[in-house]
């Protein structure tokens, strides 16, 4: 990688910026949006919450629960074949439709009859949660203003804790009750059909709009200059170094952050209510709080990203998940780990929301959603995806699941170090002077 990956295009690229859309229309665009990380915090709750139920019922491990979790998160990878066509046909049309098929394999989820359909409806429900949050994360960078584009990602990666608590607070009934851990999964399907039918009232991005006008007025469709792996291409052609350095930069920072989250949401419920004894009305508490910690940590972080900077801002927040996630797996009283555990969720939830700043900044219109796609969903998953299948192996060689987990927090540690030699400073630039559209290489070029 060379020593300055994301160099930036001349200033005068700022003229070529499209007007925002009104404010009013905006906020209710947010609106829309925000279910994407709402259900995203409640499936992921589900599954922290439930992991003992899940492995009681499927008779399971720390192995197999390793292996679930790294299976699951490989779905998240996929989402890239769906993400992918919002680059193509538009984001309007691609997110209409994730909803209704995570949906759908959601129901199948709270259906399955053992560990084997269980794991693959899981994980193909996890393609297309994934593809809605990239592509939300994606129109918000595209239609909000440059002095606002970091709040506005913030917010919609804090609203993932109404669907955290709302998993929570009905977790202690749900999970003693005969529906067991398979009615948490059935709540969740109503307000997905009502999500579809609200999001009726979505636009094209301007954005995407003037690229979808600039490939009529050429003759040139969705399928010019590649077909469907044309903004791959762009994103990896060798004719323009900087955005290939820029993929495998913050594909990096997403992996190092990854190590804190996979071990944690994997294996803090088990790791509690196991190894420590909790009840799971207490596993439940604790995780709205910490999570509610978290969205503390995502609304800071978005107001520290338009203020002081993205770099400076990444910084702390990767340096406070790294203490804190090591703190909550090495130490023994309750009080002690409910506060490393808040701790841990308020810097992994902010340095979660600086990554998709930089992810979504970085990469031009006609491939912004697959740039995003790669850095956070696909090469940046690696890390969050195989550390729990490698807390699960090595729990028994070195001592035990709270010693194995938490030499995990060296990973933000090394994402410091990229951060301060390798990332520049982006706030307050357009996206048209960060990542302007340049030709798609044709296939041969590459």
């Amino acid at each position: 990688m060379d020593a300055a990956p994301l160099i930036l295009p001349p200033a005068d690229a700022k003229a070529t910026a499209p007007m925002a859309p009104d404010r009013r229309y905006l906020w209710s665009l947010l609106a829309m949006l925000m279910s994407a990380t709402i259900f995203e915090g409640y499936d992921i709750t589900i599954f922290h919450l439930c992991t003992p139920d899940i492995a009681r019922t499927f008779i399971l491990g720390d192995r197999a629960i390793g292996a679930i979790a790294t299976t699951v998160r490989f779905g998240g990878i996929l989402s890239f074949f769906v993400v992918t066509l919002a680059d193509r046909i538009g984001r309007k049309p691609v997110i209409a439709n994730t909803v209704l098929c995570y949906g759908f394999f959601t129901l199948m989820t709270a259906l399955s009859s053992g560990m084997l359909s269980f794991t693959l409806f899981q994980s193909a429900s996890q393609i297309f949660l994934a593809a809605e949050f990239g592509i939300a994360i994606t129109i918000i960078c595209e239609e909000f203003p440059d002095e606002l584009r970091g709040r506005a990602i913030s917010i919609l990666h804090m609203v993932a804790f109404l669907g955290v608590a709302a998993a929570g607070m009905v977790y202690g009934y749900v999970a003693e009750s005969s529906w067991g851990w398979r009615g948490m999964y059935f709540l969740g399907i109503a307000p997905l059909l009502a999500v579809a039918w609200l999001r009726r009232g979505m636009r094209e991005t301007v954005r995407f709009g003037a690229v979808q006008e600039r490939r009529r007025e050429t003759a040139e469709g969705p399928d010019a200059h590649g077909g469907f792996f044309g903004p791959l291409r762009r994103c990896l052609q060798s004719g323009d170094e900087s955005y290939r350095g820029r993929l495998l930069l913050v594909a990096a920072l997403c992996n190092c952050i990854g190590l804190v989250g996979g071990p944690t949401i994997s294996f803090f419920s088990l790791y509690a209510k196991r190894d420590h004894h909790w009840k799971s009305s207490q596993i439940g508490i604790a995780i709205v709080v910490a999570y509610l910690m978290g969205t503390v940590g995502t609304l800071l972080c978005g107001y520290l990203l338009d203020r002081i900077g993205r770099r400076i801002t990444a910084a702390l927040f990767y340096l406070g998940s790294a203490f804190a996630m090591f703190e909550l797996f090495r130490t023994e009283s309750h009080g002690a780990m409910l506060l490393a555990l808040m701790a841990t969720m308020f810097a992994y939830q902010g340095a979660r929301t600086a990554n998709s700043a930089l992810s979504s900044e970085l990469f031009p219109t006609g491939a912004r959603a697959t740039g995003y796609c790669l850095t956070v969903q696909v090469l940046g998953q690696l890390g969050w995806m195989l550390s729990p299948l490698a807390v699960g192996v090595l729990s028994g060689p070195l001592g035990g699941l709270g010693k194995t987990a938490s030499l995990f927090a060296a990973g933000p540690l090394v994402g410091i170090v990229l951060i301060l030699t390798l990332v520049p400073e982006t706030r307050g630039k357009t996206l048209e002077e960060l990542s302007p559209d340049a030709v798609i290489p044709a296939a041969g070029d590459i």
